[in-house]
Formats: structure tokens, sequence, C-alpha cells
């Protein structure tokens, strides 16, 4: 259906009265109208152009203007949609990282305030072993100029670089990290294992009353400790330091000195001259008869036997004439009573074994 208006021819305007006909008609009325065009005339006007067909309905018309402003909107319009949502990522980035950074710094407060309780809690132990308790923590000098130096985040992973000063040196570490139900956990704990397999024995290995030896073993966090210095009736031990730095590919392995007593020390130095002294009078001794003995030393515990309650010692001693010298062990063990006190003393000659020890004499 066309929607063109329908084309009407309007009837001539009346003039006064009705219009003769065509040939009777005046001069007047052949003469053109003030507002009629003529095409002779230079001063005429020039007449209006036809005007081209309509459509029915109304219609907006935009011009490049609007069309470009309608464009450039939107462009801003789609442009700003990922841009909000980045800004959210980077928000959310931005909070666990913060997150992460918060509990890194908590863990290491709580090491270096002697919170082991609390530590253990941010960053739990792993394997075998028992963190020892606050009150060795507190004993100990603590970690200092301690910060979380650089973190980052992968999804529900992260990591945090730390460093801390303990026992004169710097220390740096990566705490690993997991985000458990929205919570950092640390995965990686600065609790060390302190090895005393290897330590004497007659050593009283405790820290702040806590021994380190036996199963599990005890867990320290980083820090100074001085083992506990202890004194008996027969042996003394303890009052070594030293440093828990809370890397495990450096084994922290306590040194601790132990020894007599000054009272046990002076017997068993005489018994052991006087053993030897006893041997040098028979012809298979392998110390020449008339050499002069010196000890060379203090004596010094080479074996323990906790449930029989006995300890063999070993005195150094110096054989010399002048020209030739000897240096030996002389062989002690001591069977204590109940209090820890030497109840009886054996004795064995130079390079004696432990199984050829007979009864002392002076």
């Amino acid at each position: 259906m066309s929607t063109a208006m329908p084309q009407f021819e309007m009837p001539p305007q009346a003039e006064g009265t009705a219009r003769p006909d065509a040939a009777g008609a005046s001069l007047a009325d052949e003469a053109p109208r003030a507002d009629t065009a003529d095409p002779l005339r230079p001063d005429s006007p020039a007449p209006d152009p036809p005007r081209p067909e309509q459509p029915s309905g109304p219609r907006r018309r935009f011009g490049w203007r609007q069309l470009l402003i309608a464009g450039l909107a939107g462009v801003m319009a789609g442009g700003a949609i990922p841009a909000a949502l980045q800004s959210l990522d980077d928000s959310a980035a931005s909070a666990q990282v913060e997150g992460l950074r918060t509990v890194a710094l908590e863990y290491l407060t709580a090491i270096a305030t002697g919170r082991a309780g609390v530590a253990t809690q941010l960053a739990p132990v792993h394997g075998d072993g028992r963190v020892a308790p606050d009150a060795v923590l507190q004993s100990a000098d603590p970690i200092t100029d301690y910060a979380v130096q650089l973190v980052q985040v992968d999804g529900g992973s992260g990591s945090a670089d730390v460093r801390y000063r303990v026992g004169g040196i710097e220390v740096f570490r990566a705490l690993e990290a997991r985000l458990v139900d929205g919570e950092w956990s640390l995965r990686t704990s600065l609790a060390e294992v302190a090895d005393v397999t290897f330590g004497d024995p007659i050593a009283r290995v405790q820290v702040a009353g806590v021994p380190l030896a036996g199963t599990p073993p005890v867990l320290l966090y980083p820090g100074s400790y001085r083992v506990d210095a202890f004194s008996g009736p027969f042996f003394l031990s303890g009052g070594d330091e030293f440093v828990v730095d809370g890397d495990a590919r450096t084994p922290t392995a306590p040194y601790v000195t132990a020894g007599v007593v000054p009272r046990i020390r002076d017997l068993a130095t005489e018994l052991a001259l006087d053993t030897v002294a006893d041997c040098q009078m028979r012809a298979r001794c392998p110390v020449g008869h008339g050499l002069r003995l010196l000890p060379v030393g203090e004596p010094y515990p080479v074996d323990a036997d906790a449930e029989g309650g006995a300890i063999d010692l070993a005195v150094p001693i110096m054989a010399l004439d002048g020209q030739d010298t000897q240096w030996f062990d002389v062989r002690l063990r001591a069977v204590l009573d109940a209090d820890g006190a030497p109840a009886e003393w054996l004795c064995g000659e130079p390079g004696a074994g432990a199984d050829e020890l007979h009864a002392c004499r002076l």
C-alpha cells in the first residue's frame, strides 16, 4: 500500500465577482498578480521548488553528528564494563595479597614474642615431632629485624618471602601458603629438630627444664638457646649455646659440654695413676718400669649404662723417661648408687677393654 499523499488540483481563486469566460476576460484579469512570478521580469521572485512526496507517518532525521555521538557513547559503555570487572579482580587479588602478608607477619611476631602455640596454629607442623612449649621459646634470645618482603598469590596458593636475624646471622625463607575456606594457612613451618643423637653419654640435654632427647623429637622455633646447666654428685653438663635458624637445610645439632665434678675428677685421676703404677711392677705391663707418669687431661665419659647405673671414664696418662714418651688412656667404671654417687670403682690396665676391668686398689 502506497504511503504517498493523494494529489489534488485546487480550483483557481475567485476575484471579487464571478469570473467571465475566457473570451470576455478583462485585461485586469490577464495581468500578472503581484505575488506571481514572472519569468520575464528580472525582479520577479523565484518560484517555489516543487516539494517531494512525504511519507504518511512522522520520521526523525539524524545527522552525522548524532550518529558520531551515539557511536562514541556505545564504545565508552562497552569499555566501561570490562574495566569495572578488571577493577574488581584487581581489588580481590590485592586483598588476598594483603591477607597473606598479614598472616606471615603474625607468624614471625608470634615466634619473636615466645608464643610457640600461636605460631603452630598459623603454620602446623607436619610429620613426627612435638613443638616445645612456650617457656622454651621464651627462654631463647628471639629473632629480630623480621619482615615480610615479597608476597605472591596464584589462585588458592601463595608464598611469602620473609627475613629475620638470629644468632648474628640473617636468614631468608619462603613460606608457602594455601587458601582454606577463605583463610590463609601457612604450609611451611620454621620449627626444627634439635639433633642430640651424638651428645655426650652423660650429658643431660634440656632447655627450660624440657629434655630435648626422646621420641618423638622436640621441635624448636628460631632463636638462640642455652642448654640448662646441670651439676650432680658425679657429673656436670650444659651451659652451651646453640642457634636454631629455622632452615632444615642447616641441621641443628647442639654441642653439650659434659664432665665430672672436681671431686670425682681428682679421685678418678688418682685411681688411674695407681693402676698404671701397679702394672709397671709386672713384667708383662705395656708401660715400662721406671717411666714417669703424668695426667695430661681431665677424665671424660666414654659410655653410660642408665639401666645398670654405671658410667665409664677414660683418664689420659703420659709416661716418659726423657727419651721415650707414651700416651694412653686408663678406663675406669663408676657404679652409682640410687642418689647418683659412685658406690664402687672398677679399673683397667692401659689398653684394657670394657670387659677387662677389676676392682680398683688404692
